[in-house]
């Protein structure tokens, strides 16, 4: 009899233990697929960043096309040209329906004598205003030059 009743006890304990384990198991299958994904959010996080290089040229000097200044940034990937400028620099500016108009970077610049700042985009010159122009590619170039007109 106390062996029936041991072994009642046992196989019974060993019922519990075997469903107590469950959730347990449960809980640690969910925290792998949480740290699944927030490895996938942080890769695509990273692949939404670009690296952008911003260049300040001054055409108006004797020895033509100094460069001024030079920085690299990493960006969100549709960040405006405008943006970073403002980050990097103080910047004069005036706004108009088409966008903004860039007065002076560092001081520089000088509408009496006109003195304005134009920039290009990996080269290529920007039909739109640095406000409304986006970066889209990963290791863009944007030059920003002073000339005389």
């Amino acid at each position: 009899m106390k062996k029936k009743i041991l072994a009642v006890v046992v196989a019974l304990a060993a019922f519990v233990g075997l469903f107590a384990s469950q959730p347990v198991q449960k809980q640690s299958i969910q925290a792998a697929k949480t740290t699944k994904t927030a490895k996938k959010t942080t890769k695509k996080a990273k692949a939404k960043q670009i690296s952008v290089t911003y260049t300040l040229k001054d055409t108006t000097k004797a020895n033509n096309k100094q460069t001024l200044a030079k920085k690299t940034f990493k960006v969100k990937k549709g960040t405006t040209v405008f943006t970073v400028l403002k980050k990097a620099w103080k910047v004069n500016y005036t706004k108009s329906s088409y966008g903004v108009f860039i007065t002076k970077i560092k001081g520089l610049g000088d509408e009496k004598k006109k003195l304005y700042w134009t920039y290009t985009v990996d080269g290529k010159m920007s039909k739109v205003a640095a406000d409304k122009q986006k970066l889209t590619k990963n290791k863009s170039k944007v030059v920003f030059t002073l000339k005389q007109y």
